[in-house]
């Protein structure tokens, strides 16, 4: 009986205890509820562009049990702090994209030093082609002068000789019309020309007349001209006749003598 009994109070303290604990927690969750809720608080996140194949994703949160709708509701819970940010993961892209820039820039700039080394060769060729040439141009125009010059030497050189030949010539035949040889050989031609001379009844003593006789190599007379003469009209005719019967006149044994326009003067009296 006293065992009995002892169990109802166990029971009975049991039961008030839980009822005062479930009094309690309404009582609690009554009063914090009634207070306005603290504004959220703005929490600063640094985040960076990682690429997808380098984030580890983040374990799924652990769902938790759902309280059964039998059991009074529990307290609320206070808001938990925010999670942190994971610190950022080395992006291995940005380095790749210097690096690729700076090989770039290498690249540009010796492909710019080998555009500039061949521009400036190819302008040194130029400059000794044209020192070539000009150094041709400059052995040409010498040579040409040095033939001018050697030409002009040798015409000059001609002409000197031909111009002493001709002072030469000049004296010899000068020296050979000064002779006597001359006379005998223009002595020789009028008396051809008399020896061809028709004598005209008109034709008076005394007759005195000059003759210009022009005549090629071998004698033969082209040209009679008087110049003077005492005789008519008539005998001027028949003393030309004998000039062109005479032809070809005599040839000089001197080929010094030789002149093509002689002077004669006609005396058939003498």
């Amino acid at each position: 009986m006293s065992e009995a009994r002892g169990d109802r109070t166990v029971a009975v303290l049991l039961s008030v205890l839980l009822h005062a604990a479930v009094v309690g927690l309404l009582g609690w969750g009554w009063w914090h509820f009634r207070k306005p809720p603290e504004p959220p608080r703005q929490l600063a996140i640094e985040a960076t562009v990682v690429r997808a194949n380098t984030v580890t994703p983040a374990p799924a949160p652990t769902p938790q049990p759902v309280a059964p709708a039998t059991e009074p509701p529990a307290a609320a819970t206070p808001p938990q702090p925010a999670a942190a940010p994971a610190p950022p993961v080395p992006d291995q892209a940005q380095p790749d994209k210097a690096a690729q820039a700076a090989a770039a820039r290498r690249e540009n700039a010796e492909r710019e030093r080998k555009e500039q080394a061949d521009r400036e060769r190819e302008r040194e060729r130029e400059r000794e082609q044209r020192a070539a040439e000009q150094r041709e141009r400059e052995a040409a125009e010498r040579a040409a002068a040095a033939k001018l010059k050697a030409q002009a030497a040798q015409d000059k050189a001609r002409r000197e000789a031909e111009l002493r030949a001709q002072l030469a010539s000049e004296e010899r035949i000068n020296a050979a019309r000064s002779s006597s040889e001359m006379a005998s050989y223009i002595a020789m031609i009028t008396g051809r020309i008399d020896r061809a001379w028709i004598r005209p009844p008109s034709a008076r003593a005394g007759l005195s007349c000059e003759l210009h006789v022009t005549q090629v190599p071998g004698g033969e007379v082209t040209a009679v001209q008087i110049a003077s003469c005492n005789g008519d009209q008539a005998t001027r005719e028949s003393i030309e006749a004998a000039v062109y019967r005479a032809s070809p006149l005599p040839t000089p044994s001197n080929p010094d003598l030789f002149d093509r326009n002689l002077v004669i003067r006609f005396h058939p009296d003498e």
